[in-house]
């Protein structure tokens, strides 16, 4: 699965997605977030898995809502018209489906401890903000000195993973199994492989990274 994300990496790094072909970009996304959802209803049980996604999946709504219409806490930004259609006139309706998914593979990757959960998540965006930008997913109205990110946005995710985090603090991390990380997986390589192919060799270095630590784990699960 991760070869196919990385494949499906390549050919948007290669042939962009164009406006009217969101859905396709939507369907990735769904299709990305399915195995971590499973994982997570089957370990869990229905009533609190659901629970927990729907959770999560709200608090990234909200989130990226207020994000938009104020600034806070990233900076100044916008989405465009590549990955579904708006809610709110702010957000596309897919952020529940590709936020919620890297979420659960910090907090597993952290055992469930809070502040590292949100530097791993930290972690993606260095990975996959860069990426989003060139593929003109999302734009930042004043740039930024990251790949036209501005280091305001990577701190507002430390404080997002960190507080998405405590909100799923109550299950036990430490004992959930691996198959929970696997939609945050397919993520981080489809925008690796992004980032390499465009010639953004320090956020695809970052992805490398993030895979490699991640497969570890899995490795010795």
């Amino acid at each position: 699965m991760l070869i196919f994300a990385a494949i499906s990496g390549f050919f948007v790094a290669r042939f962009p997605v164009r406006p009217e072909l969101a859905i396709v970009s939507a369907i990735f996304v769904l299709v990305f977030a399915w195995p971590s959802y499973a994982a997570i209803v089957r370990w869990l049980g229905a009533k609190r898995g659901v629970g927990l996604l729907v959770l999560l999946g709200a608090y990234a709504l909200v989130l990226e809502t207020v994000a938009v219409k104020t600034g806070v806490p990233y900076g100044r930004f916008s989405y465009g018209p590549k990955i579904g259609k708006l809610l709110f006139d702010a957000v596309p309706w897919t952020v529940p489906f590709s936020w919620t998914p890297l979420a659960l593979w910090a907090l597993t990757l952290s055992q469930g401890r809070i502040f590292l959960a949100g530097a791993l998540l930290v972690g993606v965006d260095l990975c996959l903000d860069p990426g989003a930008v060139a593929q003109e997913f999302w734009r930042y109205e004043a740039g930024g000195a990251y790949f036209s990110v501005p280091l305001s946005n990577f701190l507002g995710w430390l404080l997002s993973g960190s507080l998405g985090a405590w909100l799923g603090r109550k299950s036990d991390w430490a004992s959930a199994p691996i198959e929970v990380m696997t939609s945050g997986l397919l993520s981080i390589a489809f925008w690796t492989s992004v980032c390499l192919n465009m010639g953004l060799w320090v956020p695809g270095l970052v992805g490398v990274g993030l895979l490699t630590v991640s497969l570890r784990k899995h490795a010795v699960q």
